[in-house]
């Protein structure tokens, strides 16, 4: 969390208590409402698809649509404040404002069949788990030898997708190399690359950023549950299995 976000929820946080129970009960603002004021605010026109109150009592939630893409701001009851910030719940260090955004941006069934055209090359047996990864990502790197742990064990076949960083110089052309190649994971665990950049590669290299960063997805590694649901970052092997419903 940044300084600038942790500014703007003590001003939030504080202006909750100072309105006590008033705002505790209190109704959100109507969708055309929040659309209203959003538009007044950065002189730009967001359609609010709905608004709920927000796991803070007093802040509401806004499901907004910015193209294929959906996310979340936060108003009070009156619709007197934005508020564009994250919030985390404490107790567990949850970034409930991501959780919601992945939630709402759940990958359908035909998208995830979209993704299985877009597949790199597949590795294990048991639950299916898509995992996007950038040979050169360090975050990568540890949550691929978790992942092999599972695939050893026998619990999870792991379908990879290539999805190259820009600030990664040579990433997309390792990518492209890998799958032209077919040198599968172990052509991702040692960055391996030749002079070999296929149009079938790169076009499905291509294909891979250009559709996963439709769905919101920018960084690495993110994992794509076979229910819809993904999360970027890494996971510890234990939270992993829980996800799959293996604990």
């Amino acid at each position: 969390m940044n300084f600038r976000s942790i500014v703007i929820w003590s001003v939030v946080l504080s202006f909750v208590l100072m309105t006590g129970t008033s705002m505790a009960g209190a109704n959100c603002p109507s969708a055309e409402k929040v659309s209203e004021i959003i538009q007044k605010t950065f002189n730009r026109s967001i359609k609010v698809d709905k608004v709920n109150e927000s796991v803070v009592k007093g802040v509401c939630e806004a499901t907004v649509s910015l193209g294929a893409q959906k996310r979340v701001i936060y108003t009070d009851s009156k619709g007197k404040y934005i508020i564009n910030g994250q919030i985390f719940r404490v107790a567990d260090r949850t970034n409930v404002t991501r959780e919601t955004i992945q939630e709402l941006n759940r990958f359908t069934p035909a998208q995830l069949k979209t993704l299985d055209n877009l597949v790199a090359f597949e590795k294990g047996t048991g639950k299916t788990l898509y995992f996007v990864t950038d040979p050169m990502c360090p975050y990568c790197k540890k949550a691929e030898k978790v992942l092999e742990q599972l695939i050893d064990e026998g619990k999870v076949k792991v379908k990879f997708l290539l999805f190259p960083l820009r600030f990664h110089r040579g990433a997309k052309e390792q990518c492209i190399s890998i799958i032209c190649d077919k040198k599968g994971l172990e052509g991702l665990k040692s960055q391996y690359r030749s002079n070999n950049q296929c149009e079938a590669g790169k076009k499905q290299v291509e294909d891979t950023v250009k559709f996963l960063q439709q769905k919101g997805i920018t960084g690495t590694p993110t994992y794509i549950f076979t229910d819809g649901r993904y999360h970027s970052g890494v996971l510890q092997k234990d939270i992993l299995l829980k996800k799959l419903g293996l604990n």
